[in-house]
């Protein structure tokens, strides 16, 4: 091994050092290190012959002293090997030059490397990675660019210039904790800026840096889509991405499009001007020019961080998108052609506004995409009130953030019930851009959870939203996303026989019909969608509740914009533990509801993740609140134990009598294993049907049934395991809560009827407990645990004599 040291070290020191060295060459010749080494403050080791290969010995060190550390130097061209959690550059790395180079750095027994990439000078760098609290360096995070960052690590990177970098991340890394819901694409680098951690431009490798396997949760790697200037960023770690993109500034480089872009292609640092058309596809710039127009066709996009100017406009398939980021700055003029696909006869179509003012006389455009179609494929329109009185109205306007729906009328190819087609409107004029903030909006106090307590509301840009950004932003929305989706007929008067509403939370989606429909919580342009005013906080059945409804520029993402009213497949990359159950009649109705078992969730109404029945059916499956008894399309409960009890019911809108048949599906985590049962209880039969062995059916003539059914996950005749409430007397009088159990129990939470956790008695270790309960009288929730893992839940009434 050729080799050039470099020392400031004790005569002792040098000698150690020397003797490895030594070792080393003599031993192997080539460049396998199996020996130690070790490079103290100021030392640097250079290796001149490629490949350094990283052998058995987990001993490759350097000095990690501030200002004075030692490093491992990779001169230009220097390339290295076998690098793993055993052995690597266990403290600072270096390299020369403006070539591409992956750090091969780690801590202990973790490696942890680091990719430079297009350096803009050739100059030094230098890096290490710490199994560190990011913290130890700075708290303070720039919460408008990062929701979270790790807690475990960080790294170093020093030089004069700047690069693309790429960090990688493993199961140590734990990044499933940084946020509540969190999925692959919400994964960031976050750079400290001397005062605080932001956010840097960045997207997820779909290959995890130097294996070729896809990233995921558990490893990956994630790469800034700009350079990055380390004289403004010395250390970096992961992060969750925050509400809103960092805006870059200029590089004051400008890019030209003259029929090929000159000097070279753009990024977001880059102004641009377009003289020429161009139909290139897609790009991001920091400012655009438009002395020509720009056609985007499907799944293009445009991403620009300031303003748009010039008298030309940008021409948009119906699954393209323009997003911008900075608020308060010129808007391009769009034309965009939005395509709703399959439609039939007496459909409604669900629109947004994705045009500044009023485009409804654009709607006037819709055409079939059929022989002898003629404009005018919608005959009239309405929009939803809100509110005492509310309901469907109808309308002749549009007003920016609100939704409407079209309805498809009776002109060909539309003559019957059973012909499809797609149909496109044509939108014209200027994009909305930044804030747009709606009056405050009134529900109606008398039905808290009913429809005239929804609001329709559209997307107002020309790209897609993330329905979760709009969810956390918008407080006082109780946190469910309701999309229609056409899925059955209009029968041409009346009411639909079955509802059309996706509902969506982050616990996951339900469908209204059995014909497979997803939804991954990103909102198309054009597109209206209906939301549901939480009720009063302190009295919501006499004090009416307003929402001030707003969105921003923070919401819009680039993609997710592929097909109006049906997006692409929901995100899957975080498993869960949960399920649904199917519910069909003899007369085709369909009802779907899903129960979920998360750490983040509660037996409480959790925003944003339980999300209440929306459905005009004519038959309907649901589970019950026991809170307060409302019924549930989504049931997000805590981590999943086997003594949990769901109360499930069925209503529908006549006497007759109808068979149903209720079916599971979508199993995931826990749920599948072949051990993990899922039973419905018939209370009233004393029967437990295995859903494991088939479907269960159902006939009654009843038109609600609330008190029968709850699913469970220990049958009574085949399990002697089972805490039941025999076991446990539980008694709430008199301002005083008392248990008495056979089995020791560890904890007890108390909910009032909204959900909200009154009490947490901790740490209770025994069998009999008694405690003050200085509260109101009421209903109240108990949730009891029990110190060999199982937990009950029982609805008390709190009296005082």
């Amino acid at each position: 091994m050729k080799t050039i040291t470099h020392f400031k070290r004790s005569k002792k020191e040098l000698l150690c050092l020397f003797t490895s060295l030594l070792f080393l060459g003599t031993v192997f010749g080539q460049v396998q290190q199996n020996g130690s080494l070790y490079v103290g403050d100021s030392g640097v080791v250079s290796i001149f012959t490629s490949p350094y290969n990283f052998g058995t010995s987990p001993a490759t060190v350097t000095s990690r002293t501030v200002a004075t550390y030692g490093k491992l130097y990779f001169p230009a061209a220097t390339t290295w090997a076998s690098a793993t959690n055993v052995h690597h550059v266990n403290g600072y790395a270096s390299t020369f030059g403006n070539a591409d180079f992956i750090f091969p750095i780690g801590d202990g027994t973790i490696l942890a490397p680091a990719r430079l990439q297009n350096a803009t000078l050739a100059a030094t760098f230098d890096s290490a990675y710490w199994s560190v609290n990011p913290a130890t360096v700075d708290t303070d995070v720039d919460s408008s660019t990062l929701l979270a960052i790790s807690s475990v690590e960080y790294w170093d990177l020093f030089s004069s210039s700047s690069a693309n970098l790429t960090l990688t991340w493993r199961s140590a890394s734990n990044l499933a904790t940084l946020t509540a819901g969190i999925v692959l694409e919400d994964i960031v680098i976050a750079g400290w800026n001397g005062t605080q951690w932001e956010q840097i431009p960045s997207t997820v490798d779909e290959y995890y840096l130097g294996t070729g396997s896809a990233s995921t949760l558990t490893a990956g790697s994630v790469t800034s889509t700009v350079p990055v200037n380390f004289g403004t960023y010395s250390k970096f770690t992961l992060g969750a991405r925050g509400t809103c993109q960092p805006l870059v500034a200029s590089s004051g480089v400008t890019k030209t499009w003259n029929g090929s872009w000159s000097p070279s292609a753009p990024t977001l640092a880059d102004p641009v001007v377009i003289n020429t058309a161009y139909a290139a596809g897609s790009f991001a710039c920091n400012s655009l020019v438009l002395n020509a127009d720009i056609t985007l066709v499907a799944n293009e996009n445009i991403e620009i961080v300031n303003g748009v100017t010039g008298s030309s406009k940008i021409i948009m398939a119906s699954s393209a998108s323009v997003v911008q980021r900075a608020s308060g700055v010129g808007a391009p003029s769009i034309e965009m052609t939005k395509t709703r696909m399959g439609l039939k006869r007496y459909d409604y179509v669900y629109f947004g506004t994705p045009v500044v003012g009023d485009f409804y006389g654009d709607m006037a455009t819709a055409i079939a995409d059929a022989p002898g179609a003629l404009p005018g494929a919608f005959d009239f329109s309405y929009k939803y009130n809100t509110g005492p009185g509310g309901g469907w109205q109808s309308t002749s306007t549009t007003e920016t953030g609100k939704g409407f729906i079209a309805h498809v009328g009776q002109a060909a190819p539309f003559l019957d019930a059973i012909t499809t087609a797609d149909v496109s409107v044509v939108i014209d004029g200027v994009a909305n851009n930044g804030d747009i903030n709606l009056a405050p909006i009134t529900n109606n106090i008398a039905q808290p959870n009913g429809g005239t307590s929804h609001i329709l509301l559209g997307n107002p840009y020309p790209s897609a939203i993330d329905g979760d950004k709009f969810l956390e932003e918008n407080t006082d929305l109780d946190g469910v996303l309701y999309i229609w989706t056409s899925a059955t007929s209009y029968p041409g008067s009346g009411l639909y026989n079955q509802a059309d509403y996706i509902a969506y939370t982050r616990a996951g989606v339900v469908i209204p019909t059995a014909v497979p429909t997803t939804f991954n919580g990103k909102i198309p342009s054009g597109q209206g969608f209906k939301v549901k005013i939480l009720p009063n906080s302190t009295n919501p059945t006499t004090v009416s509740s307003t929402a001030n409804v707003v969105f921003n520029n923070c919401m819009r993402v680039t993609g997710d914009n592929s097909v109006f009213y049906k997006n692409a497949q929901q995100n899957t990359t975080v498993t869960k533990d949960r399920f649904k159950l199917n519910m069909t009649g003899d007369n085709g109705v369909f009802s779907q509801i899903l129960i979920a078992y998360l750490p983040e969730a509660t037996l409480g109404y959790d925003r944003m993740y339980d999300a209440g029945r929306n459905s005009v059916s004519t038959a309907q499956l649901y589970s019950i609140f026991e809170g307060d008894g409302r019924r549930l399309s989504i049931n997000a409960r805590p981590n999943f134990t086997s003594t949990d009890v769901v109360p499930v019911g069925i209503r529908k809108n006549n006497s007759n009598t109808e068979t149903f048949v209720i079916s599971i599906t979508a199993q995931e985590g826990v749920f599948t294993d072949p051990l993990v049962k899922v039973y419905l209880h018939d209370k009233i039969a004393n029967t437990y049907h295995d859903f494991s062995i088939g479907d269960f059916t159902y006939t009654t003539n009843e038109s609600s049934v609330d008190n029968r059914f709850e699913i469970v996950y220990q049958s009574a005749v085949l399990s002697n395991t089972q805490v039941s409430l025999g076991e446990a007397a539980i008694v709430l009088n008199n301002n005083l809560l008392s248990i008495n159990s056979s089995t020791i129990i560890r904890s007890v939470q108390m909910y009032d009827l909204a959900g909200r956790l009154i009490k947490d008695y901790k740490d209770i270790n025994a069998a009999i407990f008694s405690k003050t309960f200085n509260h109101e009288e009421s209903i109240y929730l108990a949730k009891i645990n029990f110190d060999n893992g199982t937990t009950i839940s029982k609805k008390l009434i709190h009296t005082k004599n």
